[in-house]
């Protein structure tokens, strides 16, 4: 949950998947609480990389790209 915050907080949209009903409650509990700033200066401090998935039709291409957090 803690992470599912730090991208909500972030700004980002997010979409969790999952079909387990109380998965899903507990995703919901993320606009209950926030993220001190302490703990949210810890988490940006992580190193970070990013994934993106492609649609193609022999199946989906995942990348993990290393980026400048600058980008």
């Amino acid at each position: 949950m803690v992470s599912l915050r730090w991208v909500y907080e972030q700004g980002v949209s997010l979409v969790p998947k999952s079909f387990n009903k109380e998965r899903m409650r507990q995703n919901l509990q993320i606009f209950d609480w926030s993220l001190t700033q302490e703990e949210s200066h810890k988490i940006n401090q992580l190193p970070q990389r990013k994934g993106i998935t492609l649609a193609h039709a022999l199946g989906p291409l995942d990348w993990v790209l290393e980026l400048d957090a600058d980008l």
